[in-house]
């Protein structure tokens, strides 16, 4: 941008701002915007500015150059984010240079509005099926549900002695504890108190073989089968 071009520039911002013009403002400008052209794009940065709302009420807006510049970048990375051109290229063979001059000006022109591109899409699809194929061979059955925690063993679950699977009369969880002959009975002091590492260890072992067991079987369509502490 050269001060002619800059002068009609500021007579822009005038229009918004009331400012007086000078041959100095001229070249000042000129100085700061050097690697800026007066084209549309200049133009609309300052509508831009001068159209969105100052964060502090009551602010007078004033345009300096750098607004210019951060509003033109601005509404060109707009263009190009919300499109992407597909490359055409010449007819023939081309050079790595005359691939790289020919996309540079494909992208300014999208910047500058001057060519739309299509608009930015994303991939879509599944795997191939030879390869779908090949997994169902691997793996057996595809998305097949790996057994969780039993809903009945969560419901039952709660703080306390009952929270945990007795370790001297094997009760289940939220089960009472029994005697040998099978009566109910006060819960068992070892019940409340806090498991060790490996008595914990063990209890989890357990507690994941009982819900396999529960989920297999109601996988299989066969009567559930009662474990230890089941019955009453």
């Amino acid at each position: 941008m050269n001060p002619s071009e800059a002068a009609q520039l500021l007579a822009h911002c005038a229009a918004f701002d009331n400012r007086t013009v000078g041959k100095a403002d001229s070249r000042a400008w000129a100085a700061a915007l050097h690697d800026v052209p007066l084209d549309a794009d200049a133009l609309a940065a300052v509508a831009r500015f001068y159209g969105t709302p100052s964060e502090k009420p009551g602010e007078r807006l004033w345009i300096q150059p750098h607004n210019v510049k951060a509003h033109r970048l601005a509404l060109r990375r707009e263009r190009l984010g919300a499109t992407l051109p597909a490359y055409e290229p010449p007819p023939g063979l081309e050079t790595g240079s005359d691939f790289i001059s020919r996309r540079r000006a494909q992208l300014e022109a999208v910047a500058t509005g001057r060519m739309s591109g299509a608009p930015v899409g994303e991939l879509e699809g599944g795997p191939h099926p030879s390869v779908a194929k090949r997994l169902n061979e691997m793996l057996g059955r595809v998305g097949r549900e790996v057994p969780g925690e039993d809903p009945e063993v969560a419901e039952v679950r709660r703080p306390g002695p009952l929270g945990v699977k007795c370790p001297k009369c094997s009760a289940a969880i939220g089960r009472p504890c029994r005697t040998p002959g099978g009566k109910e009975r006060a819960t068992h002091p070892a019940r409340g108190k806090p498991p060790t590492d490996a008595e914990a260890e063990a209890l989890e072992v357990e507690r994941r073989r009982e819900v396999s067991r529960r989920h297999l079987a109601r996988l299989e369509g066969g009567a559930e089968i009662v474990g230890p502490g089941d019955a009453s």
